[in-house]
């Protein structure tokens, strides 16, 4: 299999998995051959990324650390909950549907545990209006992943949950330093919510050199579970169409980011304890090479996320490899070699 994203898919590509649509229901099946316009659907509807067919990596295995159908509803959850906050216009009040997110959370908290990877990925989000409803999920998942693996499996619903709705009171301010104090009153409304998932959602934009707000916090004095999810949230929203910068960044340019406010906005051993883990390309990936050579990711390390395991399918020249070879960045004959980019097939 090899992983495309939206803008990369084009008819005659071959499904490798189901596509689900908002309700759950299989909208395309695998093995269906796309024509132009099933290929145009799930380009505008921006899908994020896809499993394709390709007899030159039949034993590569895409496994998404979501299933598309969590995902979806994932989504779906939080737009309709997002437009019940902002058409209430406050807070008091508000419905949340707190035993329908706790049953996402155990969906991405079982997803994950079915997967069994040793690193996460997460798929560029390439439609701005989605932002608001993928970039939660994607940071929930990252942030649960992390949390389990840092032994703490007892906080990972309290982390799931305050990740998915840290950003909930954009729905109601457009001031960007009010919105963790408004996310803070909507978690209010529900007493079932813990004091940790509060703590997330209100310190999420607090930085370690005391940059962030609402209150300026530093260091120790952050929370370490919204240490988590501020590093996910920044990632996974950088990656994505529609965030504050004005542009989505490539994985590796997010990933580099992240990385190089180590100890300046975020607290350096939970960039560490994060980034170990975050693939920018995960398996499946097609990527190109410094030495010009395209390729198909086939391993991902723990600590080592840049520099995958590929089989490269297109030599320098951009001639289809008569024998496709393995390339294994983590080997020291190969320091010199990099990935310098995603690319198309």
């Amino acid at each position: 299999m090899i992983r495309v994203v939206s803008a990369q898919i084009r008819p005659g590509m071959t499904l490798a998995e189901h596509i689900y649509n908002e309700a759950g229901v299989v909208q395309l099946h695998a093995g269906t051959v796309l024509n132009e316009s099933a290929a145009a659907r799930l380009t505008e509807a921006g899908c994020g990324a896809i499993a394709v067919e390709d007899s030159r990596a039949e034993d590569v295995a895409v496994v998404h650390s979501i299933p598309r159908e969590v995902m979806t509803r994932g989504r779906g959850l939080l737009r309709e909950f997002r437009e019940h906050v902002r058409v209430a216009g406050e807070a008091e009040g508000v419905r949340v549907p707190f035993d329908d997110l706790l049953a996402l959370v155990r969906a991405i908290e079982e997803s994950l545990e079915a997967a069994g990877q040793n690193t996460i990925e997460v798929s560029p989000l390439t439609m701005a209006d989605e932002f608001d409803y993928i970039v939660p999920v994607n940071a929930a998942t990252v942030s649960m992943f992390v949390a389990g693996k840092a032994g703490l499996v007892r906080r990972t619903h309290d982390v799931g949950l305050g990740a998915l709705l840290c950003n909930i009171g954009t729905a109601l301010t457009d001031d960007p330093a009010k919105h963790p104090e408004m996310s803070l009153k909507v978690l209010r409304q529900d007493q079932r919510f813990s004091a940790y998932s509060k703590a997330i959602v209100y310190q999420h934009e607090e930085r370690h050199d005391g940059s962030g707000y609402p209150r300026g916090l530093a260091g120790n004095d952050v929370e370490p579970l919204a240490r988590i999810v501020a590093v996910a949230d920044m990632y996974c929203s950088l990656i994505a169409e529609g965030n504050q910068m004005g542009q989505r960044l490539s994985p590796q340019e997010a990933f580099d980011f992240v990385t190089s406010a180590a100890g300046f906005e975020f607290e350096r051993t939970t960039v560490l304890g994060v980034m170990q883990y975050v693939a920018p390309y995960p398996v499946g990936t097609m990527v190109r090479l410094n030495t010009g050579e395209r390729g198909v990711v086939t391993r991902v390390y723990k600590g080592l996320t840049t520099r995958p395991t590929l089989r490269v399918l297109y030599d320098a020249n951009g001639a289809e490899a008569a024998q496709p070879y393995d390339v294994v960045l983590a080997a020291p004959e190969n320091q010199t070699v990099l990935v310098a980019q995603a690319c198309d097939l």
